[in-house]
């Protein structure tokens, strides 16, 4: 199945439904057989998702910069675990890796990431399908943002349709068997 990069905060925030989407999308990953890359971390909504996906069995592979191994507390039951020199080799191995993207809440980082991948496809250097949840409105500002972009003529409306937004974990799920399938599992989880 495919391999899906999940952009998220090192922080959980002060909603706890966001930790319980990292949780669940690790989970849901998991059961369609498709394996998660992401920042490496064992805290905030990086921790939920690796943790659950980690519980059920699922394929996690962490990638963090050598300078935030111990600052972001690296994940230690990710086996599959690479320490690369800065965040430049960092998003280029995930990118590298990745089939699709999701962008979770978060900060500044995940932003960077998300228009980064954003800024690529709408250069054509992939075609990989990109989601955000935009989970109790999280990202309504963002959204809103984008849609002035499109009003000010900065941005293209077919670029607009790069960025795919759900307002739950069961939008993604739909999104992800839409795009990807989904493995035929034993009904273990």
């Amino acid at each position: 199945m495919a391999c899906i990069c999940v952009f998220c905060g090192s922080r959980s925030g002060n909603d706890s439904a966001h930790a319980e989407a990292a949780r669940q999308l690790g989970v849901t990953l998991t059961a369609h057989g498709h394996s998660i890359v992401y920042g490496g971390g064992s805290v905030g909504l990086m921790g939920e998702l690796a943790d659950a996906a980690l519980q059920h069995n699922g394929r996690v592979i962490g990638v963090i910069p050598e300078a935030l191994a111990n600052v972001e507390l690296m994940h230690d039951r990710v086996v599959d675990m690479r320490i690369v020199p800065d965040m430049h080799v960092r998003k280029a191995t995930m990118h590298k890796l990745a089939d699709g993207y999701i962008a979770l809440p978060g900060g500044y980082g995940t932003l960077e990431e998300l228009f980064e991948v954003l800024c690529w496809a709408q250069l054509e250097f992939h075609e990989s399908p990109v989601a955000m949840l935009n989970l109790n409105g999280y990202y309504n500002g963002l959204a809103s943002l984008i849609e002035n972009m499109v009003q000010q003529d900065f941005l293209s409306q077919p670029y607009k349709k790069l960025l795919t937004s759900a307002s739950s974990i069961a939008e993604l799920d739909a999104w992800l068997k839409k795009r990807f399938g989904t493995a035929t599992t034993t009904g273990e989880q």
